[in-house]
């Protein structure tokens, strides 16, 4: 069963990474009065998603330039409004797995160094190859009625999601693992910039009892201005990290840490992005039969190339 998830996850990863309009993710929505519904692809989070109103009311129209009163303007407002039901998919994670069990020389071929593998530096990320997921909160929308040169939505809720695997370096197990998370989050693009953000903290308990409960913190935010050519910390950068800690200990399991810096055409609405960083786990994220064979904690470098339009 594993291998035929394997499989078919293969097919929407090269659907993902050569879709046109990849680095603008959001590829198809539509509107059934005041519910609608919505598509995204990406190569590491593709998602299906439904928009449940709680009342009579369409999604809200905020109007706003400014990117942190965005943030402000979200949490200001926490009392919910809809509920939105997800299913997502993580492609190149999935990716990952599949050249693994079904090309392993290859997969030992492109370990560079003890810290790096092409593979690994590429596919890895999520630990899961799809979740179900709804989220109670607020949404608001970015795209004025009639516009098509604006699109993009907000959140501010409580998150809760579940699935049956887990990805453990590039393999798939099986675990039973749910998953609760307050989070912000959003996207928004126009003409002269793409936006995107997502500030959560959670916990995520798995039924595999080789394989640690435990609380987390994330940030991710990434911005690309097409007009702006000069080097900034804040335009035409991205940043993200997580940190997961032992629900019991306390001690950190995990790490997740990627910059990134993107380079926009003079000539093209086209910008080269460049991502690097660091996945860091500790040897006692897994016991019994998934402890690793090695002892000590592991670290993988990431270099994460793309072109976003």
């Amino acid at each position: 069963m594993k291998k035929n998830i394997l499989c078919s996850f293969l097919l929407f990863s090269l659907a993902a990474l050569f879709a046109p309009d990849a680095g603008c993710k959001s590829i198809f929505q539509k509107q059934f009065g005041i519910h609608e519904i919505e598509v995204e692809v990406d190569p590491y989070y593709t998602s299906f998603d439904y928009y449940l109103p709680l009342s009579k009311k369409p999604i809200e129209c905020l109007v706003e330039d400014d990117e942190f009163r965005i943030y402000k303007d979200l949490l200001a407002n926490p009392k919910p409004t809809f509920l939105v039901l997800e299913a997502s998919l993580n492609p190149l994670p999935c990716m990952g797995a599949y050249i693994k069990e079904n090309y392993r020389r290859f997969y030992d071929d492109m370990r560079v160094s003890e810290s790096l593998n092409l593979v690994n530096s590429v596919c890895a990320g999520f630990e899961e190859p799809y979740a179900f997921a709804f989220l109670l909160g607020n949404v608001v929308s970015f795209k004025p009625q009639g516009a098509d040169d604006c699109e993009g939505k907000g959140y501010f809720g409580l998150l809760g999601s579940v699935g049956n695997f887990h990805i453990k370096d590039n393999e798939i197990i099986n675990d039973i693992w749910y998953e609760t998370e307050l989070k912000i989050k959003g996207s928004k693009k126009t003409k002269p910039q793409n936006m995107s953000w997502s500030f959560r903290i959670g916990s995520k308990f798995h039924d595999n009892t080789y394989i640690k409960d435990i609380f987390y913190f994330s940030i991710y935010r990434e911005r690309v201005d097409f007009n702006f050519y000069a080097f900034s910390f804040i335009k035409n950068s991205s940043l993200e990290y997580t940190i997961d800690v032992d629900k019991d200990s306390g001690i950190p399991m995990r790490h997740l840490l990627l910059f990134g810096k993107k380079f926009p055409m003079k000539t093209r609405r086209i910008a080269a992005t460049l991502k690097i960083g660091v996945l860091w786990e500790g040897y006692d994220k897994y016991t019994g039969p998934l402890t690793r064979n090695v002892p000590g904690n592991t670290m993988e470098i990431l270099i994460r190339p793309n072109i976003e339009f």
